[in-house]
C-alpha cells in the first residue's frame, strides 16, 4: 500500500555515523508516481553527521519513517547558501542515485542539478 502523502516539511532527526544524533531539513513531495525527498544540510544547527556523510543510511531512515517504497523515490541533497565569499558555500542541489542491495541503499552517485531541473521539481502543476 502506498502512503498517502501530499507534502511534508520538517526538521528530521536521524542516526548519523556511529549512531550519533543528527538533524537535517526534510521536504517530501509526491510528483507523478514518485516521492521526491529533499534533505537539507543544517550546518551549525546539526549536532552530528552531515547529510552527505550519511547518504545511504539517511535515505533508508526517511523511507522507513514515512513508509516510502525505496524503488519509487527521487533523492536530492540540498546545501543552502551560507552567504559566504567562498564558492563551496553557494546553494547547490544534487540528485543522488543508488543501488539497492538487500533492502539497503548502496553505491550513491551524485549529479549537480541545473536551475531548470530544480525549477521542474518545485513546479506545483506537475505534483499530484
Amino acid at each position: 500500500m502506498k502512503p498517502l502523502l501530499k507534502e511534508t516539511v520538517e526538521i528530521f532527526d536521524f542516526k548519523g555515523l556511529w549512531d550519533v544524533h543528527s538533524k537535517c531539513g526534510l521536504r517530501i513531495m509526491q510528483k507523478d508516481d514518485k516521492y521526491i525527498i529533499i534533505v537539507s544540510e543544517l550546518y551549525q544547527d546539526n549536532p552530528g553527521t552531515s547529510i552527505t556523510q550519511a547518504t545511504c543510511s539517511l535515505a533508508k531512515q526517511v523511507c522507513e519513517a514515512y513508509s516510502l517504497p525505496k524503488e519509487e523515490i527521487v533523492y536530492i541533497e540540498h546545501n543552502p547558501d551560507m552567504n559566504s565569499k567562498l564558492s563551496f558555500y553557494d546553494e547547490e542541489f544534487y540528485l543522488v542515485t543508488f543501488g539497492l542491495n538487500n533492502d539497503n541503499f548502496s553505491n550513491p552517485q551524485w549529479r549537480q542539478l541545473t536551475t531548470a531541473e530544480i525549477k521542474d521539481f518545485f513546479n506545483d502543476e506537475n505534483r499530484n
